[in-house]
C-alpha cells in the first residue's frame, strides 16, 4: 500500500471518471434503444432493456433532464422507469 496521499486521489478520481463515463454510455444505448424501436411496434423486451439502459445512467450520475429530453420522453415517465414502475407510453 502506497502511503503517497496523491496516489488514492488519483485512483478515486480515475474510479470516479469512468463511472460518469459508464453513464453516459448506458445513456447513449438508451437513446439509441429509444429512437431506434420506438414506435408502433415496440417490443417489451426492447422497451425492458431501454429501462435497464436509464436505470443505469442514472445511477451512474446522468441527471433526468437531460436524459429525457434525448429520448425524448417526459421527465416524469423517465422518474417512473427509475422507480421501477409501468409506463404508459
Amino acid at each position: 500500500m502506497s502511503t503517497n496521499p496523491t496516489t488514492t486521489k488519483t485512483a478515486a478520481h480515475l474510479r470516479s471518471r469512468a463511472r460518469t463515463w459508464q453513464g453516459i454510455a448506458a445513456a447513449w444505448t438508451a437513446v439509441a434503444i429509444q429512437h431506434t424501436l420506438a414506435g408502433a411496434g415496440i417490443r417489451q423486451r426492447y422497451k425492458t432493456q431501454r429501462d435497464r439502459a436509464i436505470r443505469a445512467a442514472l445511477l451512474r450520475g446522468v441527471p433526468v433532464e437531460p436524459l429525457a429530453n434525448r429520448l425524448r420522453l417526459a421527465t416524469n415517465t423517465v422518474r417512473a422507469i427509475k422507480r421501477g414502475e409501468r409506463t404508459a407510453e
